[in-house]
């Protein structure tokens, strides 16, 4: 399964600072539990992720960090064909009437490396580089990024500039098919030998890079208000597909009368362009946040995000949030092709690239036990509207809402 976490700038962490003494040592530690059920009560993916860092503290804007993350995923994930009326059978399970196919034997595991320092350059910049690597039963990845700050204006301002290069290999159970062709077919390549070995090194499979760039300003708007704005730009190129992902090709009547594989570009260019607005209310802290996002397959999207940082007490404080995001479909995104007319160039129909609307609500809440002791708790609700309008061959329920669960208790502290 082509999932991983995308290699981060880090330029917000940052820009925060460390404040921490010489030869302090800090550590953060979590467990996540998420879940996802459609709206035809059917149980989606399930992930268990616990998250362990730690951080030695030289001084400040002086340290080196370490961070493991394990994921276990388990459940079932959409293939990509549109419900029907009839019992449909794919390789391997079968699909009741009026259901999206999904795919039942789902199942994954990832490990992640990540390790990052910062180091000053001089009393007004400093940088921060690191290197990571994840890799899942299908999917490797290894990455390097590397960010430079400097300090201007007596220090009311901070630009910042960073890079970051993935190199990604994706080597499939079943092996690689050829894009729309008949998924009962024979696999048309294998690159991993069933004794589990393969020619190819550390990292088997179709290539893609990435090479993501980002250039950001901090200022100082008054001595309670702090604003960013960062404009991101990424260029991916290499296999792209999703190659477990299918599409249904319909009759007049939209039923299916054979499955194909999806087939994606060979190239993505994306750009990104965020601002935040950090004000301070009193001893709380209003955090206010957009994202506007395009790229050259044709989506869009638009985020908006406000989370208000109460304090109660001296130990006890909480932070309820609310997240909205509304995205365009890719121009290659189809719910299903037509029978009767000839194979596009590209087209997918993961609902991930079709028009949607994503909202959070949610919060987290911190008790501070002792000075180098932080107990933190988050949960968020998470729903997904995937609309059919305007896309060829729709049917009534064909993409049903998608409601998700997050929960995730941390520990943070120092010695």
């Amino acid at each position: 399964m082509q999932l991983r976490r995308k290699l981060g700038l880090a330029v917000g962490s940052l820009l925060a600072g460390t404040h921490a003494s010489a030869s302090d040592w800090s550590y953060d530690a979590s467990l996540m539990s998420y879940y996802e059920q459609d709206g035809q009560q059917q149980d989606r993916v399930s992930i268990i992720e616990p998250v362990v860092s730690l951080t030695k503290h030289n001084a400040d804007d002086d340290f080196f960090s370490f961070e493991v993350i394990y994921d276990s995923l388990s459940g079932a994930s959409p293939n990509g064909a549109t419900s029907s009326s009839r019992l449909q059978a794919f390789n391997g399970y079968q699909v009741l009437p009026g259901y999206t196919p999904l795919d039942t034997r789902f199942k994954d595991t990832r490990t992640s490396m990540n390790v990052s320092w910062m180091t000053p350059y001089d009393r007004l910049s400093r940088y921060q580089a690191g290197v990571s690597y994840s890799a899942e039963t299908d999917y490797s990845s290894m990455g390097v990024n590397y960010s430079y700050l400097k300090d201007i204006n007596n220090k009311r301002t901070t630009l910042s500039m960073g890079a970051a290069f993935s190199y990604d290999a994706v080597n499939p159970h079943g092996g690689f098919h050829n894009s729309f062709s008949s998924i009962f077919l024979p696999t048309t390549q294998t690159l991993t030998s069933a004794s589990g070995g393969s020619g190819e090194g550390l990292f088997p499979g179709k290539k893609k890079k990435t090479l993501d760039v980002l250039l950001g300003m901090t200022h100082v708007l008054n001595p309670i208000t702090l604003l960013n704005i960062n404009y991101g730009l990424s260029q991916s190129n290499g296999y792209q597909t999703d190659p477990y992902k299918i599409i249904s090709v319909l009759d007049a009547q939209g039923f299916a009368v054979d499955y194909v594989w999806e087939g994606r570009p060979d190239s993505r260019f994306k750009q990104t362009l965020k601002g935040s607005l950090i004000t301070a209310i009193g001893q709380d802290a209003l955090h206010l946040d957009y994202r506007h996002y395009w790229d050259d397959w044709g989506i869009g999207a638009d985020t908006y995000d406000v989370s208000y940082h109460l304090k109660l007490g001296e130990h006890f404080y909480m932070v309820p949030h609310y997240r909205l995001s509304q995205q365009s479909r890719a121009d290659f995104f189809v719910a299903g092709l037509d029978q009767s007319q000839p194979l596009p160039q590209y087209a997918s129909a993961d609902y991930r690239l079709g028009d949607m609307t994503t909202t959070t609500y949610g919060g987290m809440i911190a008790y501070r036990l002792s000075p180098g002791f932080t107990l933190t708790l988050n949960a968020d609700r998470i729903q997904q509207r995937i609309s059919s309008a305007g896309v060829e061959l729709a049917q009534n329920n064909i993409f049903p809402d998608i409601n998700m669960w997050a929960f995730t208790i941390g520990i943070r502290g120092e010695w």
